[in-house]
């Protein structure tokens, strides 16, 4: 799983191309790898404080493979290998 902030871009002025909301040191305490054809999951939070309860204005974004559909697709591979003809 790969979980990361994007905060809100200050230097944003309507119009411009700048992000909303940005994050320019990401470091990650492992190599990420993405795999073609991997299902994945993503999910974005909005938050407005802290756990503190500072006022905050950020998103978390988190990435992590999708285990459900993995499983289904093995299941969904299982059951073509068990219902195919035998040829003679």
């Amino acid at each position: 799983m790969f979980n990361f902030n994007l905060f809100k871009n200050d230097n944003k002025v309507e119009g411009d191309n700048q992000p909303l909301y940005r994050n320019a040191k990401i470091v990650s305490d492992e190599d990420i790898v993405i795999k073609a054809g991997t299902p994945y999951e993503c999910a974005l939070w909005v938050k407005k404080e802290t756990k503190s309860g500072k006022p905050a204005d950020f998103v978390s974004i988190s990435l992590k493979t999708n285990d459900f559909l993995i499983a289904k697709q093995n299941e969904d591979n299982e059951e073509e290998k068990n219902t195919t003809d035998i040829p003679f």
